[in-house]
């Protein structure tokens, strides 16, 4: 089961990697200006590298499982993101609880 929380935590990332610099670009450059940009080939590849990543979990357990860990992993790492290397502003009390919730799941899914 550790294998399978290291490649969500992994697919996630690589999710990630593409979508941050994506939006980046696209708040600069528009929408319409922003297909035919070098970025635009690594937002696809790093898609395509987590989607194989996601379809592996897939095969290997069953949906509702890597569902929730896929979710879980993309709600921390998403808020750490943002608040340690976008300097977003922090979440409200409710929004950490929630976090703490969605800790707590991949510990209760993963457990044997």
């Amino acid at each position: 089961m550790n294998q399978i929380v290291i490649i969500a935590l992994v697919t996630q990332l690589i999710f990630l990697a593409g979508e941050v610099p994506a939006a980046g670009y696209l708040s600069q450059k528009g929408i319409d200006g922003s297909f035919y940009h070098p970025w635009f080939l690594i937002f696809s590849i790093t898609r395509i590298i987590g989607m194989a990543g996601q379809l592996y979990l897939w095969s290997q357990t069953q949906l509702g499982l890597i569902a929730a860990l896929t979710g879980s992993c993309g709600l921390i790492l998403s808020n750490l993101l943002g608040t340690f290397v976008l300097h977003q502003p922090a979440l409200s009390p409710q929004g950490y609880v929630g976090l703490f919730l969605a800790v707590v799941s991949i510990f209760l899914l993963t457990a044997k």
